[in-house]
């Protein structure tokens, strides 16, 4: 029996051996290890791509690669749609090494970061900080031009103008930002409708705020509501029932200030709609691509006119 035990314990020892020996090497391989992590991120697996990249970090911190890895970790966050934790891993490598390439590469992808989460005017923050950190960068250039149509798509189009014309008269793209800065300048975007206006009016006779904003079914239904409780509130007074009197007045009353505020959202709407399509047909005219292409390995910001 005692033959029998030591047999036992001297194969579950060789066994645990053989088994730890394996993630041992693996460990003791950084070059394995980057390629097992890039297979996975090649393959789309995102969410384990980015723990082999964070073991990397951990087990190879003296590695030149390490710098990447946090980057990569960065992207593994960004395409598995975790984009606030993948702005935070950016930033990290930014601060750390705000000189350096990988700090550069990290800004741009900070920038893309907020773009794609449709915060523009961060982005066009963290842009603004690539040009006064890197003048001499040869992205500076479209940089520029993102900054310009980030400003568009915000609704900034004074500082768009101001963007393009850091554009020096030297640049091919020179033409191009004139052009540019020309449709902005002579058919600048207007409000079509004023909210305050449109809940004026809407105060004065219920349904002309809508009617002013382009909303006549909804202007015959604010009128047609708010006349049929007035008519009521005032034939119960006539009629001696004050009680159902003072309760369609209170109703009323609702239905009259929300009419005010629904007119005066209805002029917001509408001007938020004629924005669309004042931006749309820039990208018309111009046939203007300006955006934000995401490799597997870096993010680069490219900058297209057809004419």
């Amino acid at each position: 029996m005692d033959v029998r035990r030591r047999f036992a314990w001297r194969w579950m020892t060789l066994t645990l051996f053989l088994f730890c020996s394996v993630p041992a090497r693996a460990q003791g391989s950084p070059d394995e290890l980057w390629e097992f992590a890039g297979s996975l991120y090649r393959q789309g697996d995102f969410y384990r791509a980015g723990g082999e990249y964070e073991r990397f970090r951990f087990l190879f911190p003296a590695d030149p690669r390490a710098t990447e890895a946090e980057l990569q970790i960065g992207r593994c966050y960004r395409f598995g749609g975790e984009t606030e934790k993948a702005f935070s891993s950016f930033l990290a490598v930014f601060r750390k090494s705000p000189t350096e390439a990988a700090g550069k590469q990290a800004l741009l992808e900070m920038i893309a970061t907020r773009e794609i989460q449709r915060d523009y005017r961060e982005a066009l923050y963290w842009g603004e900080h690539f040009i006064e950190l890197y003048p001499e960068a040869p992205e500076l250039e479209a940089i520029v031009f993102r900054l310009a149509w980030l400003s568009i798509d915000s609704g900034d189009y004074r500082h768009a103008v101001a963007s393009l014309k850091r554009i020096p008269p030297a640049s091919r793209r020179y033409a191009e930002a004139r052009s540019l800065i020309q449709a902005l300048e002579e058919s600048p975007y207007q409000p079509q409708k004023s909210p305050g206006l449109a809940g004026t009016l809407a105060a004065v006779l219920p349904g002309a705020g809508h009617l002013y904003v382009g909303r006549p079914a909804q202007a015959a239904s604010s009128f047609l509501l708010n006349g049929l409780f007035i008519l009521g509130a005032v034939a119960a007074f006539t009629h001696d029932s004050p009680v159902l009197g003072g309760i369609l007045t209170f109703f009323e009353l609702g239905w009259y200030q929300g009419g005010i505020r629904s007119a005066a959202a209805a002029a917001r709407e509408a001007n938020e709609e004629e924005e669309k399509r004042y931006r749309q047909k820039l990208r018309e005219d111009y046939r203007l691509s300006l955006g934000v292409l995401s490799g597997p390995d870096r993010v680069v910001f490219a900058v297209r006119f057809d004419w």
